[in-house]
């Protein structure tokens, strides 16, 4: 059995929920796609909880952070009886020593949650999440959040401090066997190839077509 963390950026096209079997665990990120069938889905930024709490219906109950629960109180203390369930509030991770001012993501609340919550899985698979390889911080969220966004958003700084809570991750769970799924135009960042824990695997976006790496 597996973890597959579904985060949102455009590379989540190389996941197919009928490739995987019905006993591993799926979760999504944010707003996560409706189809990918997630078991619940992470929601850590604020600008998410608001678009939940303005009518979105989310795909699955929430994983969220301590940070979007207290935002959604403030706005309706009602809110909680009125979405599709809560999987749990967790603290907002952010640790100095990886960032000052950045906490982890949605991909790395859900990675953190489900390895303790599903302690028996030893498989995670990484799907979606394109700060591996890129500093363009596009997301399949963004037509929710951001709709006036044109430009792109093409943040270094913020990828940076993202792969350092990746480098945390992967380097405090030595008994977990990572596995990011990338397209095969794309070269990771960040010495991510230097852990025995983690695997690459390459997909052209054609159903079936991948390598080991």
């Amino acid at each position: 059995m597996a973890i597959h963390i579904l985060g949102n950026g455009p590379s989540i096209r190389l996941f197919n929920r009928d490739d995987w079997p019905e006993t591993d665990v799926f979760v999504g990120c944010n707003l996560s796609d409706p189809s990918f069938r997630p078991h619940f889905t992470s929601v850590v930024d604020i600008a998410a909880i608001k678009v939940i709490l303005k009518g979105y219906e989310p795909a699955a109950p929430l994983l969220l952070s301590s940070r979007a629960a207290d935002q959604a109180d403030k706005i309706d203390e009602n809110w909680r009886d009125k979405t599709v369930g809560i999987e749990a509030v967790m603290d907002l991770v952010k640790d100095r020593t990886v960032s000052r001012n950045i906490s982890m993501n949605s991909a790395q609340h859900a990675t953190t949650y489900s390895i303790l919550a599903y302690s028996d899985h030893v498989d995670v698979h990484l799907f979606g999440i394109d700060s591996f390889w890129s500093t363009n911080l596009k997301s399949k969220t963004d037509v929710y959040v951001r709709p006036n966004q044109r430009s792109p958003r093409v943040r270094p700084q913020i990828t940076r401090q993202w792969n350092g809570y990746w480098h945390k991750i992967f380097s405090e769970n030595p008994n977990k066997n990572f596995v990011v799924h990338k397209p095969t135009t794309t070269r990771l960042v960040d010495h991510f190839d230097s852990y025995d824990n983690l695997q690459v695997v390459e997909e052209d976006g054609l159903h079936g077509a991948q390598n080991c790496i």
